[in-house]
């Protein structure tokens, strides 16, 4: 229930990520607008480069937008495998205008630095509303980056903070170029093509982080093969889940959205299902900080195979008498059914019975990485090793039984009580 609860809190309006996003949105389109604008007016190289860097932010925040709206968007007939990969097509197209734009804004600079040194410089113009504009927008900006660090801080989000981080970086960028637009008011005109050079570069830097981004997605790349390995085995490891049917991982902007079909043996009560979702995805979220959102559809197994585990007094294969007393049984069987018929069955030494303590949460842990669905002991559970199996979803029952064989029996029949 704890979990659910913490699953339902919702976050404030000012720290959703909808809402971030929407903002960094309004904020950086109207920017790459304004500045573009600004620079075509006062003919500064470095503005022009500054406006096509909010640019590249303005792409990945509206990959990013487009992630949280449509991450629950089930792929149509006419588009199979979802919408994020047309998004990522424009992104590219997008990443190779700024190279072209950064190439020229580089050419043109170098032309005029070229052209200072032999006595041509190319003037700015240079207005009092122009530097006030660049002072406003510097602070509107220096806000939002404070914003973001708080939000950040408050969700404990990476991808928010690094959001701060780089909203640090383009303010450096900003603030230069008003820099240079004071040195221009003093008829110092050099200092706005060696600017638009450097923010050219950023530029770049910029172009190709998007360039990569959309690349990875559409090679399926979005995480590191290593990464994603353990990915995989996390989600295949985790209690009752007994396999994976498939593992889809997506990317809008800097949000890592994952779609994830696991089989589930098919006794588990529907009540539990949900929990398990939430505690799985609250898991993948601790390990994966990176990973936005996690969608999991559990579906249940065709032909069910049920995984018993049996404490008993020796090795006598199905003979073996059940012991009493979980914690001190020298031996464990696992028996494996389906459909109603025993499959399988090893016994395992008890490594933890000489422990003096922890021994019952210990053993609840070990059989609990062996994937069982249910564990029957002649006599109730104590409060730790309970709590073990309920956390892991694992049926903790009762049985009159005397030996193994007499538990097969009455398995097949339905006739262990709990």
């Amino acid at each position: 229930m704890e979990l659910e609860k913490q699953e339902k809190k919702e976050l404030k309006l000012f720290a959703r990520p909808y809402f971030i996003n929407l903002v960094l949105l309004i904020f950086n389109g109207f920017l790459f607008t304004s500045k573009l604008i600004v620079a075509y007016l006062t003919q500064s190289l470095a503005l022009q480069a500054d406006a096509f860097d909010n640019l590249t932010d303005l792409v990945m925040v509206i990959s990013s937008f487009i992630g949280i709206l449509y991450s629950n968007k089930k792929p149509s007939e006419k588009f199979p495998r979802g919408y994020y990969r047309i998004e990522n097509v424009i992104s590219l197209i997008i990443s190779v205008v700024i190279f072209f734009t950064a190439y020229r804004i580089i050419t043109e600079s170098i032309a005029q630095i070229i052209n200072f040194i032999n006595g041509i410089s190319v003037p700015i113009i240079v207005s009092f509303p122009a530097i006030v504009f660049l002072i406003i927008s510097l602070g509107f900006s220096l806000t939002l980056t404070l914003y973001l660090k708080i939000v950040g801080k408050m969700n404990e989000s990476p991808i928010i903070e690094s959001q701060a981080s780089e909203k640090l970086y383009d303010n450096l960028i900003s603030f230069s170029v008003l820099i240079g637009f004071i040195a221009a008011y003093f008829n110092l005109f050099l200092l706005d093509p060696i600017l638009g050079l450097v923010i050219a570069f950023v530029m770049i830097h910029g172009g190709y982080d998007i360039f990569k981004s959309s690349t990875k997605v559409l090679l399926d790349s979005v995480i590191d093969f290593d990464k994603r390995r353990e990915l995989y085995d996390l989600i295949r490891d985790f209690p009752r889940v007994k396999d994976i049917k498939s593992l889809e991982i997506r990317a809008y902007g800097r949000y890592i959205f994952i779609e994830v079909e696991i089989i589930l043996n098919k006794d588990i009560a529907l009540s539990k299902i949900n929990a398990l979702k939430i505690k799985l995805a609250n898991k993948i979220k601790t390990e994966f900080p990176k990973i936005f959102k996690v969608i999991i559809i559990p579906e249940t197994e065709t032909k069910p195979i049920t995984k018993i585990a049996v404490p008993i007094a020796e090795n006598e294969g199905l003979d073996s008498q059940i012991f009493d007393h979980y914690g001190e049984a020298p031996y464990f069987t696992i028996l494996e059914f389906e459909e109603n018929s025993l499959k399988n069955y090893e016994i395992r030494a008890n490594k933890y019975v000489e422990r003096e303590k922890r021994k019952g949460i210990l053993i609840s842990d070990w059989l609990s990485s062996e994937k069982i669905d249910k564990i029957y002991t002649k006599e109730p559970l104590k409060r730790g090793p309970k709590l073990v199996f309920q956390n892991s979803f694992i049926q903790a029952k009762t049985t009159r039984a005397t030996t193994l064989n007499d538990l097969i029996e009455r398995e097949k029949a339905n006739d262990i009580p709990g």
